[in-house]
């Protein structure tokens, strides 16, 4: 079987959630400790790969289009996905051990909200023209 390369990493996939949620390259580079001009190197790269612009800038401010919001929802669920699998292993690695990890659970209540709430979360970024 082929492997599937997605183009982009989960970092990317983190930067892509940091700016939507601060709609501000600024303040996301800053969360995800990394200047502003590489953050929008890579979003600049991501939109290339995808085809499709996630956001609308200009000097003074950023918002997500329409198609944004469906890539950060899937964004968001694609990174919990990768703390379950994190949790996972560290789960395996403790029985394998003998030591106790909790949390198993509220991980997997944390991917079902936020998969839940996608549709409520994406209406906070649309930006009507």
């Amino acid at each position: 079987m082929r492997a599937f390369n997605p183009g982009f990493s989960l970092r990317e996939l983190q930067y892509i959630v940091a700016v939507a949620e601060e709609l501000n390259f600024h303040r996301a580079a800053f969360r995800c400790c990394v200047s502003q001009s590489s953050l929008s190197i890579q979003m600049k790269k991501c939109e290339a790969y995808l085809g499709v612009a996630l956001f609308l800038r200009n000097h003074h401010s950023v918002a997500l289009t329409a198609v944004g919001v469906e890539v950060v929802a899937l964004a968001k669920v694609a990174l919990e996905a990768a703390r379950l699998i994190k949790d996972h292993a560290d789960r395996e690695r403790a029985r394998l051990t003998g030591n106790w990890v909790r949390g198993s659970d509220r991980a997997r209540q944390r991917l079902a909200r936020t998969v839940l709430d996608i549709k409520d979360q994406s209406r906070i970024f649309v930006r009507r023209t």
